[in-house]
């Protein structure tokens, strides 16, 4: 049996000893003989298209949110044998997947006992997300925060700046609807706008936009990131529905700074997000 486990050693819970300690899980599950590769900083997407097309049996990926994402709309295209362990500093995208459990569990019960399991999405211009997409303020505030958990202290005081100002003037009009006509239905005016799919909206599925009316620095903030899937959406002024499609538009033709499971993500001044029911598979216990 093929085995491939692609791992990033820079995400933010994969230990420095992550190589010795992957190779010592796999020997106990039986698959001693995997081919171990470290992620490249430089073109992962390439390396990952190169690895699949090595058609492995099983293709493992440890990482944090945006290594597992580029997997699952890559490698996933290719294989439905690939399986997803949490790296991450969120891990939001594993969470949904496979629960609050540690990578070596995940591991160890997957190998035992797999299933395949079809994974909803949204698609941001283009680009697929697995957990939730934010447009405006909250993107530029995450530059911001993952500068400062980098411990570059200058460069996250000059995005905290930037993510001030993009708050005070930037203006997104958007509207919303079920995938088949816009019946007008629109989200508040406000510089700050999301997406959640799947197992993270209050209905367990499909998909939910929101929008914060009148946001200021503190509310923007406590967006970013993980209360945007918590008490964020229960704040006054936050207009939460349920949608299959969202248009976002700047009103002074702006370019719309976005993030899509943590990563930057293609925006421009009109942004389209649309569902997609079954956009992946992967591995988990069952």
């Amino acid at each position: 049996m093929k085995t491939i486990a692609l791992f990033n050693p820079r995400s933010g819970s994969v230990p420095a000893d992550s190589r010795e300690r992957l190779l010592a899980v796999l020997e106990e599950v039986g698959h001693a003989g995997a081919e171990l590769v470290e992620t490249d900083p430089e073109d992962q997407e390439a390396q990952l298209r190169a690895l699949a097309a090595k058609s492995p049996d099983l293709f493992i990926v440890w990482g944090g949110d945006g290594t597992l994402r580029a997997a699952l709309t890559t490698v996933g295209e290719v294989t439905s044998n690939l399986l997803l362990l949490p790296g991450g500093t969120m891990n939001l995208l594993p969470h949904t997947v496979h629960g609050q459990r540690g990578w070596e569990d995940v591991l160890r019960d997957v190998i035992r006992s797999p299933r395949r399991k079809s994974l909803p999405a949204g698609e941001v211009n283009g680009q697929k997300f697995y957990c939730a997409m934010l447009a405006g303020a909250p993107a530029r505030f995450a530059e911001a925060r993952e500068s400062l958990r980098r411990g570059d202290l200058g460069k996250a005081a000059t995005e905290a700046r930037v993510a001030i100002e993009t708050l005070n003037n930037l203006h997104l009009e958007a509207r919303y609807g079920d995938g088949y006509t816009f019946g007008g239905a629109r989200l508040p005016t406000t510089s700050m706008i999301g997406a959640i799919v799947g197992p993270l909206t209050k209905a367990g599925a499909g998909m939910e936009v929101a929008a914060l009316a009148n946001p200021t620095t503190g509310g923007a903030m406590n967006v970013v990131w993980s209360s945007f899937f918590t008490d964020w959406r229960n704040a006054p002024g936050v207009e939460v529905a349920p949608a299959t499609s969202l248009e976002i538009s700047s009103e002074d033709d702006e370019d719309i700074p976005v993030i899509a499971d943590g990563e930057p993500a293609e925006g421009g001044s009109h942004v389209r997000v649309r569902y997609i029911e079954d956009a992946a598979t992967c591995l988990v216990a069952a």
